[in-house]
């Protein structure tokens, strides 16, 4: 599978570490791909779909408690004498 780099910089970076490391440029990209793999933390397993339903009622539960700052309805927001305001 080939690689086009866009970026004159990095191919430039790059062709030079290869030089300096006497190896070929795929040989660059693969050792800093896995290098930055390596350092990530790994991906935490999907959620259930139970988990998920708990994480929204938790949710639902928290914003049910926050205090109404206007009591107004949505209505009497948006609409004065029947228009928008």
């Amino acid at each position: 599978m080939g690689m086009v780099i866009h970026d004159e910089e990095t191919l430039r970076m790059a062709q030079e570490l290869a030089d300096r490391k006497g190896v070929s440029l795929s040989d660059v990209f693969a050792h800093a791909v896995r290098a930055e793999r390596d350092r990530m933390p790994p991906r935490p397993p999907p959620k259930t779909r139970e988990e998920k339903l708990a994480f929204m009622a938790e949710l639902q539960k928290r914003s049910a408690a926050l205090p109404i700052l206007d009591p107004r309805t949505p209505e009497e927001m948006l609409y004065e004498d029947g228009l928008p305001k």
